[in-house]
């Protein structure tokens, strides 16, 4: 029995991906432990980290926080896990930019293993478990775009109208439509949207209630959640060179739980299954500049 920690920053995660990577790879024998969920880090843009400033909590300490935490030192075997899947969406304000998102988080992660001040062997073991345990993947830009590929999914999170953003010619992970009907129904519901062509769930919800009739036709813990719960991974994955971002997490989770996953195309070089990382699929942090290092770190 493979012992999974699943870490998530949304609800709709929290709620279903457990039982979506269950559907995944139904003859697999996996424990899911409770899902946690903490702060997400990627809905404002990102810069270089700070580095440990004095009243200042950067929004992915928690993050690292619930990696780290999994492979204390004191716990007893059958208390780490032997997999540990950290997920958060990139979002639209660093689509274009993954490779910040990154690099962020991985220097949060040595920071917050400088702050646990563990003695060397305990340091030694924490991070060999964190490069063979665990890994920090993307939803890009958000789970929902991940609903176009798979027709069926759409159906089951509520929608009414039909979709007009071309899965046969278009990545999902790079989501953009066009659709006029769409754009009178922003007028009522959400005049304000910033970016509403590129934003999946936006979109969704527009699909949901086309009529604009209702409150919440969408909703991600429901809706949401019965898309995601038996959402077909294998076909949002079957286009070759696109959903690079999804390919990486289940090809590096079929390789954490012993299993077979194959698709077509690369998968996300950032997120890709790598070897001597500071986790399963994520690059050891730049250190710091000179000019960073002047400041408290």
């Amino acid at each position: 029995m493979i012992r999974v920690q699943l870490v998530v920053t949304g609800e709709m995660e929290r709620v279903a991906l457990a039982a979506s990577l269950r559907h995944a790879f139904p003859e697999d024998e996996l424990e899911f432990w409770p899902t946690q969920k903490v702060q997400d880090f990627t809905s404002s843009r990102l810069g270089s980290h700070p580095g440990r400033v004095p009243g200042l909590k950067t929004r992915a300490r928690e993050m690292a926080q619930a990696i780290v935490s999994a492979f204390e030192p004191g716990r007893f075997l059958n208390a780490i896990p032997d997999l540990v899947l950290a997920v958060d969406d990139l979002e639209l304000v660093n689509v274009d930019q993954p490779h910040v998102v990154t690099a962020y988080l991985a220097r949060e992660l040595e920071l917050t293993l400088k702050d646990r001040k563990f003695l060397p062997a305990d340091e030694t073991r924490v991070r060999e478990h964190l490069r063979r345990r665990a890994s920090f993947h993307l939803f890009v830009p958000m789970p929902e775009a991940y609903f176009y590929a798979e027709s069926a999914a759409l159906t089951r999170a509520g929608a009414k109208a039909a979709s007009r953003f071309d899965v046969a010619q278009h990545d999902t992970e790079a989501f953009e439509v066009d659709d006029p009907d769409y754009r009178q129904w922003l007028q009522r519901r959400a005049p304000n949207a910033v970016e509403p062509h590129r934003h999946p769930k936006q979109y969704l919800r527009y699909l949901c209630d086309p009529n604009a009739s209702a409150e919440r036709a969408y909703r991600e813990t429901k809706e949401g959640a019965q898309a995601l719960e038996r959402l077909a991974w294998s076909e949002v994955t079957a286009r070759e060179a696109r959903e690079a971002y999804a390919r990486a997490l289940l090809e590096d989770f079929a390789e954490g739980i012993g299993a077979n996953w194959q698709s077509p195309g690369p998968v996300a070089p950032l997120t890709a299954r790598r070897s001597g990382g500071l986790l399963r699929n994520l690059a050891p942090a730049v250190p710091p500049t000179a000019a960073v290092l002047g400041q408290s770190s």
